[in-house]
């Protein structure tokens, strides 16, 4: 029954927090908690959260819902899969000393009603560490002070925000337990690629949906920490990504496809989506690039050869415009290599963006897909103009990190490399 008992507390807790902290409280019900008395104390895989019996038993009820955050805590930040080759004890104790920090953090926030509060346990392994200190930066450091150590411990700070010294140095003991971060329990397989991106993607929905949940509501002096809060930010997407999954899903909507005139089945053109435009002609992809300097000729060529090989896979029509402060250089229906190199621009100077919703209106465009390519720096869209386009069939790919509550407005916002 002992374990039941545990269950219990624990399950009231994460009603609790629901209620007072609803950012953690959404996190603890959607995570697999799951009771494993094959496991010594408690770990995490990144996919689930293991505790045994054995290990929570002798815990107050405190210090079992600390042991809990901290794997909550590891799982977030994806601690058992950053590891890459590193000494799996020393990474397992600066992974420790990172998200402990965290729970001292939320055991002062929920400090005030006594079914939250948390303990850490004697045993845990504590260091200060400044807020947006890493496990990867904190490991460096403790290599770093334990260079010219023998075997009996790491040394480690006592406060990390500080300097090394004599008085600010401290042993951990050689035998300290080193919970199995790296496999799901003790001897488990390491996780498999497919695996590895499961987990990846559960904690990236875990903070994003509770994130969103959590709104904008004020609750005590609660603030999501900054390492999580910067996940729940949506990772930029791959514009090439985005494009296919335009094109895959008209070609999966057998109601999107129009029946093409004769006249057009020698061009091979059987384009899913509106059907014809209003000039009679099928519809087709639109590339609107910014020729004001600001996009480099590899990224450029790589960009073009990218977006040719998307259409010619999905059999629709390639057409390139380049634009500043106008419409300058436009290449129609491009359909080989050699067109596609040769689809360059021949001007540069300023940068409007609504040249491009004139250009579009004027010349009675309906692309499928019109995607937007550009440094981000482009002046106010008119709002009427942009009418012209639809947002939702918009993909606005952004050469560098620049940011603006306006680009959402233009279209789905995607970046032309990993940044």
């Amino acid at each position: 029954m002992a374990g039941e008992s545990i269950e219990a507390e624990l399950h009231r807790f994460k009603a609790g927090m629901l209620i007072s902290y609803p950012f953690y409280g959404d996190i603890l019900l959607r995570l697999p908690i799951l009771r494993d008395d094959t496991v010594p104390t408690a770990c995490t895989d990144g996919r689930a959260i293991r505790w045994s019996t054995s290990f929570f038993l002798p815990l107050l009820p405190e210090e079992q819902r600390y042991v809990l955050m901290h794997e909550v805590f590891h799982t977030l930040l994806g601690h058992p899969l950053r590891a890459a080759g590193r000494d799996p004890a020393v990474w397992n104790v600066a992974a420790d000393i990172i998200v402990n920090n965290m729970c001292d953090a939320l055991a002062h926030t929920v400090a005030s009603n006594p079914a939250l509060r948390l303990k850490r346990p004697d045993s845990a392994v504590f260091c200060s560490v400044p807020p947006e200190e890493t496990a990867e930066n904190l490991y460096g450091k403790i290599l770093s002070d334990n260079r010219q150590r023998e075997r009996g411990g790491l040394l480690v700070r006592r406060d990390y925000r500080k300097a090394p010294d004599a008085g600010n140095d401290r042993l951990i003991p050689a035998d300290i337990p080193v919970p199995d971060l790296l496999k799901g329990a003790p001897g488990g397989p390491p996780l498999s690629t497919e695996e590895r991106e499961a987990a990846e993607q559960l904690a990236a929905s875990l903070i994003r949906h509770a994130a969103s949940e959590a709104g904008h509501s004020e609750y005590g002096s609660f603030k999501i920490p900054a390492p999580l809060l910067k996940l729940a930010k949506p990772k930029p997407l791959n514009w090439w990504k985005a494009l296919k999954d335009f094109l895959s899903e008209a070609q999966s909507d057998e109601t999107s496809y129009a029946t093409p005139e004769r006249k057009y089945l020698h061009m091979d053109l059987i384009l899913p989506g509106h059907g014809l435009s209003e000039n009679g002609e099928l519809e087709s992809v639109w590339a609107f690039v910014d020729s004001s300097g600001s996009i480099g000729g590899e990224d450029l060529s790589q960009f073009l050869t990218q977006l040719y090989r998307i259409v010619k896979d999905f059999r629709c029509e390639m057409n390139v415009a380049y634009w500043d402060a106008r419409v300058t250089d436009v290449y129609t229906k491009l359909r080989g290599g050699k067109q596609v190199a040769a689809a360059r621009p021949g001007h540069s100077g300023g940068t409007d963006i609504n040249c491009v919703y004139r250009y579009v209106r004027d010349h009675h465009l309906h692309p499928w897909v019109a995607l937007i390519l550009t440094d981000g720096y482009f002046g106010t869209p008119d709002p009427q103009l942009k009418r012209t386009l639809r947002a939702d069939r918009t993909i606005l790919v952004l050469c560098n990190r620049s940011e603006n509550p306006v680009y959402e407005t233009i279209g789905r916002v995607c970046r032309l490399t990993d940044l």
